[in-house]
């Protein structure tokens, strides 16, 4: 398979996120026993999008082999959120993020300065990545708050 068909891949089941994350949030507030559903969805969409980058970066020796690796990144790094925000809801998790986070972004600097196209992806998900971080920020600066 050609490495353009990796990265519209890879990036289509990224953009699938939204829908689902809405599905999500519809069963967060009126169907609360179907919320498993929204779980597992969310787990296939970017469980996909990080073996399909995977497998056409390892394939791959063009220059979207950087772009898929920015892919794969970033499914590493909503991975370690998704592993924070459930089962995982320790302290200590806020560093683990935080170190993907930054290679994360390595990666994503490293694919702006290799690439010529695709670039929008990983400006894409650098926004993403940061509005993340921020909102990470902002959790562990409410730990063991009383807001009461």
């Amino acid at each position: 398979m050609d490495s353009n068909l990796y990265v519209k891949r890879s990036s289509y089941l990224l953009l699938a996120i939204f829908p689902v994350l809405m599905v999500g949030y519809y069963f967060a507030v009126n169907h609360e026993n179907l919320f498993f559903l929204y779980e597992w969805a969310l787990i296939v969409v970017v469980l996909g999008a990080g073996f399909i980058s995977l497998i056409g970066a390892i394939k791959t020796k063009e220059k979207e082999k950087w772009v898929l690796l920015s892919i794969l990144a970033f499914c590493v790094q909503f991975a370690v959120l998704g592993l924070f925000l459930g089962p995982l809801h320790y302290y200590p998790m806020f560093y683990v993020y935080y170190a993907a986070t930054i290679l994360a972004m390595t990666v994503f600097g490293i694919t702006l300065s290799k690439v010529d196209n695709y670039r929008f992806i990983s400006v894409g998900v650098m926004i993403i990545s940061v509005l993340l971080a921020l909102y990470m920020i902002l959790l562990q600066s409410l730990w063991g708050q009383d807001l009461t």
